[in-house]
């Protein structure tokens, strides 16, 4: 039996199902299983970025800019420049915060690495992702879930890594949209 590290997870075939830690998928169900490598969204995260600092500033103005009239209309003429103060630096504070987040986020996708993994596809619209070492090791997981599904009488246990990735953040192959309305064709990644 193989050794299993931590940061596996276990991957095995019994009983026409493919397990995939605690996921079960029918072998019968899927439709796919490719190699394939997900790379960052660095575009979009950029384009996000930007919106987001242009509505944290432009809205940071105009709430200090109201902030600043209505504390004129109400305010005594001795209160009026400490209020007016206090207010500008809480606004100012809270967009700075805002404007920290954003870097953040943007950096969280930007870093990232492209990651080369196995996608196995079902016929719904769940997609499970493996992942090995080095390609040669891949590919093997590739033509063995290949030969399970071609075999559901087979049996497999593998082990391999485990991957950690916000599905949201990478582009996952291409985009077809060949049904109703808004047809695109084809957008490759």
């Amino acid at each position: 039996m193989p050794t299993f590290r931590p940061g596996q997870v276990e991957v095995r075939v019994e009983r026409q199902l493919l397990w995939i830690g605690q996921a079960a998928y029918p072998l019968h169900n899927i439709a796919r299983v490719f190699p394939v490598v997900l790379y960052p969204r660095s575009a979009e995260a950029f384009a996000r970025f930007g919106r987001r600092v242009g509505i944290t500033l432009v809205s940071a103005f105009l709430v200090v800019g109201v902030g600043q009239l209505s504390i004129a209309t109400t305010s005594s003429r001795s209160t009026r420049s400490d209020t007016s103060s206090a207010f500008t630096q809480f606004v100012v504070s809270v967009a700075v915060v805002a404007l920290i987040l954003y870097v953040v986020e943007l950096l969280r996708v930007v870093l990232q690495k492209p990651q080369h993994v196995v996608a196995i596809e079902t016929n719904g619209s769940s997609v499970a992702l493996i992942t090995a070492a080095d390609a040669e090791r891949r590919r093997a997981l590739t033509e063995y879930i290949a030969a399970a599904v071609d075999n559901p009488q087979s049996s497999l246990l593998l082990h391999v890594d485990t991957l950690a990735v916000n599905p949201a953040n990478y582009y996952f192959g291409d985009t077809v949209n060949v049904h109703g309305t808004g047809n695109v064709g084809r957008i490759s990644t």
